[in-house]
């Protein structure tokens, strides 16, 4: 039997304080086609993805109904759980009334929304109440205060999305889209004094005939609303962090000799949104198993060291896929496509697809966005840290005849638990860059969209997309073997683009 898409949802209540309960909704295929029937489950908690410390009792579910290989159930782990750490779930499964369970693999790491409703105050809450999601760039929401309490958020209506009318009297009581709640109080006051879009880090409200109001704001954030547009879109989607719209320098302006195709260029970006982490193993396997059930088409099923570890082992062909493929998942617009957009989404085949900039799904980053995301708002250093690196900062292969690089010398320790092919490290184990980006530097290679030539900033300095043609595509940012020259912000690689290599992985970013 193989689990083939699992998510974890949390109904909230309007008028009662949260219990402990989560609905788990998942996929369930059997001989390789979707099961029909009714099931028994038995799910158990981890502090670990190998099932070594199990916390809370193994909850069971007897006879579930599964239609079309869809099931949904609620498990309660009890209170006091959910405190932080980081948790995986071990599922299992049986035919109605059988003897033994099949024990369903990989375990699944445990998203942020069993934490939110543990939580007993603002501090504890990870990103999961938000105020709204804007839709159509119109919301209606007064917000007071500092967040003091959980069960502040039960004078919300449930999870507000598009356009939301009448006052919600609650203080927030979550980070929302990677800003804290003193944060989001904060623009909430510059917001009541918003009477245009253009009000510097605020989103403000805009009405159907395009009419700006105050009182209306989603998170304190970089830049400025200059359109109904842009104030609809600016809420943070979850599990990435706005990069601010800016020059900067991209290239080598510290002037190391070995880098011979980076020289300095001035180059303009827009804000885009990035993911926080490398595609874990687990995250790419559950938009992989859904993907492969609905028409799309891969090179390589993909590989990990361990379901937190990057993913790896896919070609440059299967992340633009696979982008698509999080998408519309997601309800969201593919970016890449074969013929004529909208109509012929790129979801099979060793090609080379067209791209529509303007939708807002996933899509791999250019290069200069890339290297605009790793630097942090830092400027002409090696590393998005600073000029020297060590293994405590990035999995890298340590050697200390670099000037720069502290060590030690050989594979860093954390990668070489459990095993040195490959040495990965689980994603976010050191710490981030200025923008909240973790492994910008070292672990696995991360592909970008352009064709990699010299020079770079191609075919205009603002917003550049590369070469037209090309025979590899650009990687940045070195992998877990690699010495420290090739974790540097400005160093350049590059590969085939149906190579799949244990230290190649990807993150995604979107458009605003």
């Amino acid at each position: 039997m193989l689990l083939g898409l699992s998510t974890l949802n949390v109904q909230l209540s309007t008028a009662f304080a949260q219990g402990t309960a989560f609905t788990y909704q998942g996929r369930l295929n059997t001989s390789g086609s979707a099961a029909n029937g009714n099931y028994d489950f038995r799910f158990k908690l981890y502090t670990d993805p190998f099932g070594n410390n199990q916390v809370g009792a193994t909850q069971l579910t007897n006879a579930i109904p599964v239609t079309a290989g869809l099931f949904t159930t609620t498990i309660d782990f009890g209170a006091g759980i959910f405190s932080g750490g980081n948790y995986w779930l071990e599922v299992d499964v049986r035919s109605n009334g059988a003897d033994s369970y099949t024990v369903l693999s990989p375990f699944q790491a445990v998203t942020p929304t069993p934490y939110a409703v543990m939580a007993n105050t603002a501090s504890n809450l990870l990103g999961a109440l938000p105020v709204a999601q804007l839709g159509g760039g119109t919301a209606n929401i007064s917000i007071s205060g500092n967040a003091t309490t959980a069960t502040t958020a039960n004078n919300f209506s449930g999870s507000l999305s598009g356009d939301v009318t009448g006052t919600q009297g609650a203080t927030v009581v979550a980070n929302v889209g990677g800003q804290s709640a003193a944060n989001v109080a904060g623009g909430a006051s510059a917001a009541n004094a918003a009477t245009s879009a253009s009000t510097a880090n605020t989103i403000v409200k805009c009405d159907a005939l395009g009419n700006f109001s105050a009182s209306t704001v989603t998170a304190n954030l970089s830049g400025n609303a200059t359109s109904a547009t842009t104030a609809g879109s600016l809420a943070i989607p979850p599990g990435m962090v706005l990069i601010p719209a800016g020059a900067f320098t991209m290239g080598n302006s510290i002037h190391d000799s070995d880098i011979t195709d980076a020289a300095p260029t001035n180059v303009t970006v827009s804000a885009f949104y990035m993911d926080v982490n490398l595609v874990s193993y687990s995250q790419w396997q559950s938009v992989y198993y859904w993907a492969t059930n609905h028409g799309y088409g891969f090179d390589n099923a993909g590989s990990g060291k361990a379901v937190n570890h990057p993913v790896q082992t896919v070609d440059w062909y299967d992340c633009v896929k696979w982008c698509n493929a999080r998408s519309q998942q997601a309800g969201l617009t593919p970016v890449y496509y074969t013929i004529t957009y909208p109509a012929h989404v790129y979801t099979s085949g060793s090609l080379t697809p067209h791209v529509n900039w303007a939708a807002n799904g996933y899509r791999l980053p250019t290069e200069a966005e890339w290297e605009k995301a790793a630097r942090g708002g830092l400027s002409g250093q090696r590393f998005p840290w600073g000029n020297v690196i060590t293994e405590n900062l990035a999995n890298y292969s340590g050697n200390t005849s670099y000037s720069y690089d502290l060590g030690p010398n050989g594979y860093n320790s954390i990668g070489s638990i459990g095993g040195t092919s490959p040495a990965t490290s689980p994603v976010g184990s050191f710490a981030p860059n200025g923008y909240g980006l973790y492994d910008m530097a070292g672990n696995v290679f991360e592909r970008c969209w352009d064709w990699y030539g010299t020079p770079y900033g191609q075919p205009t300095p603002t917003n550049p997309t590369g070469p037209g043609t090309g025979s590899f595509r650009v990687m940045r940012g070195g992998s877990w073997r690699d010495a420290a020259y090739q974790a540097r912000c400005a160093d350049r690689n590059y590969s085939d683009l149906g190579s799949a290599d244990d230290g190649i992985g990807f993150r995604c970013v979107r458009g605003l």
